[in-house]
């Protein structure tokens, strides 16, 4: 017959148990207070052993303890969970009634579990969901498809660490959604995402703004001005179209991730700035390395952590539920019903190869809900360029039923997609052959959802 276990044995477990253990006795005296109790609550057990348990709360807690304990005593509870902080730690703390054979309260048990990485867990996925569903300028990141999940795995890892991070793909994929993810998730997220389109900044104010101005510092600075990488000190500094900032500002800038310090233009004083750089890019810049436009330096201080996020031609799964949600969301804009896809609809959005990626689809899809009469989209719905010629249902340059506006604007922006293949994806090359600033370009190419990689 086994041998009965022995009061030390069971000392001996309770002394080795990484949870905090304290037993109370029927009149509320500590009896037991394993090492795990003492070092979470910061007490030596040979100091409160025999004592009361009220001698270890402040005099504000003492109702609430009794009325616990008084709880568990008349059987209105068996267990009793509490969630506790101590300094940065998190607790998960059970009060449970100990009963003898006879069914009599004989004490308190309160056993205290560590939940401070599963709590700071359930936080960054609160997080992360509100991120995912929150629609941004290219719409909410849909999560079906195997490469999107890859990309949420690579920002949840990357998150919390201050990396530099490059975010490639082509225009309108949602290289900004992942840029805000990161943000969300990461240890600077109470303070400011601060965004900066290269390549919508004139080339003669890049400077200024990245590293701000003095006043007097230039024709035009009557008054003095804090850079971005001032605005974004403590947070992240999100360098959009990185591909597109001129050879001349690239250095500086390099100096400057590099020493974490800036020099306002006109100032003779360095600034400090402690800052987390996150880069996109729809450009191949390792072909720009090699092609003289852009500093291998530079890209390789931005190259540390890459998330590449494939177009939607490669994720077919998320196209239908992103076209529901932007139906929902633009007929909710509108103050209109919101209309169902009719099954050609379907079909067609399924099949378009969207070199403007999801942009283009929200675009697409605003303007079917503003033009339907029927409460029903179908393909004649859609803008000139995402029609299916096998459907006959694409209109051309000189049909009579579509208006002037479709037809120049279908124009345009084949116009635009031909000047940037002949000029190899280069803003600055096309926007000066088409005879149009860098910058009119940029917005010509957000309007019609084009891809200038």
């Amino acid at each position: 017959m086994a041998e009965a276990f022995s009061p030390a044995i069971f000392e001996n477990i309770v002394s080795h148990m990484s949870e905090g253990v304290i037993f109370l006795d029927a009149e509320d005296m500590i009896r037991i207070c394993n090492p795990a109790a003492e070092r979470i609550r910061g007490v030596r057990a040979d100091r409160i052993l025999g004592k009361p348990i009220f001698s270890i709360h402040p005099a504000a807690m003492h109702p609430r303890i009794r009325s616990l304990i008084d709880d568990l005593k008349e059987r209105r509870f068996s267990v009793i969970h509490r969630i506790i902080q101590v300094k940065e730690r998190f607790f998960d703390n059970s009060y449970s009634a100990i009963l003898d054979h006879a069914g009599n309260y004989v004490g308190t048990l309160l056993i205290s579990r560590d939940i401070t990485e599963t709590k700071l867990l359930t936080e960054e996925n609160l997080q992360l969901k509100h991120s995912l569903t929150d629609s941004g300028p290219e719409g909410p990141l849909v999560v079906q498809s195997k490469g999107i999940k890859q990309v949420l795995e690579t920002v949840q890892a990357v998150a919390s660490i201050d990396s530099t991070v490059l975010v490639t793909g082509e225009s309108g994929t949602g290289k900004e959604r992942v840029v805000e993810m990161i943000h969300s998730l990461s240890p600077r997220r109470q303070r400011a995402l601060v965004r900066v389109n290269c390549a919508a900044l004139p080339e003669n104010l890049v400077e200024s703004e990245l590293f701000g101005h003095q006043r007097g510092a230039f024709t035009g600075a009557v008054e003095p001005q804090r850079g971005k990488f001032v605005q974004a000190d403590g947070g992240v500094l999100f360098l959009d179209e990185i591909g597109e900032l001129p050879m001349a500002s690239q250095a500086k800038l390099l100096r400057a991730i590099q020493s974490r310090a800036i020099q306002p233009l006109g100032s003779s004083k360095e600034v400090m700035v402690n800052v987390r750089i996150v880069a996109a890019t729809n450009r191949d810049l390792a072909r720009a390395v090699e092609a003289g436009t852009f500093r291998e330096d530079l890209y390789y201080r931005l190259n540390v952590i890459t998330i590449d996020v494939p177009p939607l031609r490669e994720r077919p799964e998320d196209i239908l539920p992103l076209a529901e949600f932007f139906v929902q969301h633009h007929a909710q804009q509108m103050n209109k019903p919101v209309p169902t896809l009719s099954p050609d609809l379907r079909a067609l959005l399924t099949r378009h190869p969207y070199p403007g990626n999801v942009r283009q689809l929200k675009h697409a899809l605003e303007r079917a809900v503003a033009l339907t009469r029927t409460g029903v989209l179908r393909p004649e719905d859609l803008p000139p360029d995402m029609c299916d010629k096998r459907l006959g249902n694409c209109p051309d340059f000189f049909r009579t039923d579509i208006p002037l506006k479709d037809a120049l604007g279908h124009f345009e922006r084949e116009f635009i997609v031909r000047m940037l293949e002949n000029n190899e994806g280069q803003k600055g090359k096309t926007a000066e052959a088409m005879g149009i600033s860098r910058k009119n370009l940029w917005e010509k190419m957000q309007r019609y959802g084009v891809d200038g990689a």
